[in-house]
């Protein structure tokens, strides 16, 4: 675990692991801020996979002994966003 990367992230959650491709359940750790100017989704939210863990109690220990500040979702829902959704309005979005 990259400790000093994951701390450069303001907004993590810790949650069960699901993307746009794929749904593992494990707890896994996400870090939440705004793609760069040089994309073509600028300025839209972003959500960045970090680590994941067999179990919560795992995840929660390695956090805590890292001095990671996250906010913990296991349990109680997910931040996925489904790509159609995350890309309305951008040109070409309609492929």
């Amino acid at each position: 675990m990259d400790t000093d990367f994951i701390k450069s992230f303001k907004n993590l959650t810790l949650e069960p692991g699901r993307g746009e491709t794929y749904s593992s359940g494990e707890p896994s750790l996400y870090a939440h801020d705004t793609y760069g100017r040089g994309s073509v989704m600028a300025g839209r939210p972003r959500r960045i996979f970090l680590e994941s863990w067999e179990t919560a109690e795992e995840a929660r220990a390695a956090l805590q002994q890292a001095g990671i500040r996250y906010t913990d979702l296991i349990g109680s829902g997910s931040t996925h966003v489904p790509l159609r959704v995350a890309t309305a309005g951008i040109p070409g979005d309609e492929l």
